[in-house]
């Protein structure tokens, strides 16, 4: 039967938002809230700052009753966040009680509707202060570079490629490409990572999604914080890139220019989740160790380095209409 994987994200902001006490507090009514009926099983994440909540149902993406459990769990950690002194949770919210759905409330949302496999976990990887399309570059590398994952070389599984949706900020409109075949029309547009934004991606054979973000157009542009705090799920094993190679991937250094002008090193935050039947394992943090501290040094060295050269530091000019994406009428109104 197939099972729904919801995951919201938000930042709790503040200067007391890395404190244990704070983190604790807001783990701790996160759970209360999530023992409910609607969901098979749940998780709380606290990290940098951010507060993820995980639910695990079978009522399909968009249900008002899952997404009624996961404002309550929020609203409940926002309540014991103020109590000790940390106001900064849920101040990017757009709305100030719950209408129906996650959407369009300021929350970062993503979910997954998928059916257990044997093996290959799910990762849930967070972008907390990192602009919109931090995600465009990995996930690209990961299910479209044969130099990153050999299996698309190798694997008769992964060699029918895959087809990604990408969504522009700008206009109501958004395409899929397909890789191999318009792998260079799919990078020249995703290089512009304040502008498209990867929502999906779907296995060329059978349809299946292998990634879901929180990249949707309409999401973005109604959401104060959004632009700080992307997410998404990827899928790994079997018709999707192992887990190995998702890693090896994240521990490449990146940089990006924020909106706000300033360049900063980036290293999303990735979490294994394993669903075992109508349970979730505990998380294990995929990007720690000397390895991804080495990362983060380079990355931290590159962007010191461009800051320092103030207005003089080199920024990337986006392409006219014409060129991204190559022709513009494949292109479909959102």
């Amino acid at each position: 039967m197939p099972q729904t994987l919801t995951v919201a994200h938000t930042p709790i902001g503040g200067a007391a938002a890395g404190a244990s006490e704070v983190a604790t507090a807001v783990r701790e009514a996160s759970r209360a809230a999530l023992a409910d009926a609607a969901l098979t099983d749940s998780s709380v994440l606290v990290a940098d700052g951010a507060l993820t909540v995980v639910a695990l149902h079978d009522a399909g993406d968009g249900n008002t009753d899952v997404h009624r459990v996961v404002w309550n769990a929020l609203d409940a950690a926002m309540s014991a966040a103020r109590a000790i002194g940390a106001p900064g949770l849920g101040e990017g919210l757009t709305v100030d009680a719950f209408t129906g759905s996650l959407r369009g409330t300021g929350l970062s949302l993503a979910e997954l509707v998928m059916t257990e496999r044997p093996a290959g976990p799910l990762v849930v990887l967070l972008g907390t202060g990192a602009s919109v399309g931090v995600f465009n570059l990995p996930l690209a590398r990961l299910f479209a570079d044969p130099f990153a994952t050999p299996g698309l070389v190798h694997e008769p599984g992964l060699r029918r490629g895959f087809n990604f949706e990408v969504h522009d900020l700008d206009e109501p409109r958004k395409r899929m490409f397909a890789a191999p075949a318009e792998l260079h029309d799919l990078l020249q547009t995703l290089a512009e990572v304040d502008r498209y934004l990867l929502q999906r991606v779907v296995t060329a054979e059978g349809g299946v999604v292998s990634v879901t973000s929180s990249s949707r157009r309409a999401d973005v542009l109604g959401s104060a914080a959004h632009e700080d705090a992307p997410i998404a799920v990827v899928r790994t094993g079997g018709d999707a890139p192992a887990l190995e190679d998702l890693v090896r991937v994240l521990r490449m250094p990146q940089v990006a220019w924020r909106g706000d002008g300033r360049l900063r090193p980036v290293t999303p935050r990735a979490f294994a989740l394993h669903v075992a039947g109508s349970r979730l394992l505990e998380a294990a943090d995929l990007t720690v160790g000397a390895d991804f501290e080495g990362a983060r040094g380079k990355a931290r060295n590159v962007s010191g380095l461009l800051a320092g050269q103030g207005p003089f530091a080199p920024r990337r000019g986006g392409t006219d209409e014409g060129a991204s994406g190559g022709d513009p009428t494949r292109w479909s109104e959102r």
